[in-house]
């Protein structure tokens, strides 16, 4: 029986792994400079996209100085938190992580009786960064903005303004947005955003976990 195929994509209007050809194609169709890959492993997908060598399925075509940066991560960690019923609810928070070098794979998950959804996806991105030894080379795939702008483009801004957004209001989750701040100082950190509920099986994996956690408390 033929092995089902994933797609990898690495530069694409979304990044990450996906099950069908019709899902990474909209990702790289008239995309500029689009790079990705088919596999029939997950694992080695994955690897690929993290710039590991000798795992693609094709000559790979010669390194960019970005391709070269991905080589040296240390971790790839895919994360996700869900809310039942937002705000208030019961959530959960998920994540995977893989050991560059040792190819181990660990998940780790939990839930909250009573929160929201941006809670959880901060909550997912602090436990990774808990994961990852200080000073490692951490790639968090995460498929919230919130999340992904709030620590590369608005907390300096915050903090700037003492935890106070551009209106002079507090800043909602802040102490989870200090404590990650914090993490993300401690390591090298490159955030990737990657569409939800799109085929990508980690993240995919994620929600699950996360929803599983959440359903615990209904």
């Amino acid at each position: 029986m033929t092995a089902k195929k994933v797609y990898a994509v690495a530069r694409g209007r979304a990044v990450g792994i996906f099950t069908s050809w019709s899902e990474c194609e909209k990702q790289v169709r008239g995309f500029a400079g689009a790079r990705f890959q088919s596999f029939t492993d997950v694992n080695a997908a994955l690897a690929w996209l993290s710039g590991a060598k000798g795992t693609a399925s094709a000559p790979a075509p010669a390194s960019t100085p970005a391709q070269k940066k991905a080589a040296s991560v240390d971790y790839t960690i895919f994360t996700d938190g869900s809310c039942l019923r937002n705000p208030g609810g019961p959530g959960g928070w998920a994540i995977v992580a893989k050991n560059m070098a040792t190819g181990k794979v660990l998940e780790r998950s939990a839930g909250n009786p009573s929160t929201t959804n941006n809670r959880m996806e901060l909550t997912a991105a602090i436990e990774a960064l808990r994961y990852a030894p200080e000073g490692t080379r951490v790639a968090l795939y995460t498929d919230s903005q919130y999340l992904k702008n709030g620590i590369t483009k608005w907390v300096a801004g915050w903090k700037r303004r003492g935890w106070k957004k551009a209106d002079g209001q507090p800043v909602l989750n802040q102490e989870l947005w200090m404590e990650l701040d914090q993490l993300y100082a401690a390591h090298t950190v490159e955030f990737h955003w990657v569409k939800g509920h799109a085929g990508n099986p980690l993240n995919e994996r994620c929600d699950t976990l996360a929803k599983q956690c959440a359903m615990q408390y209904r």
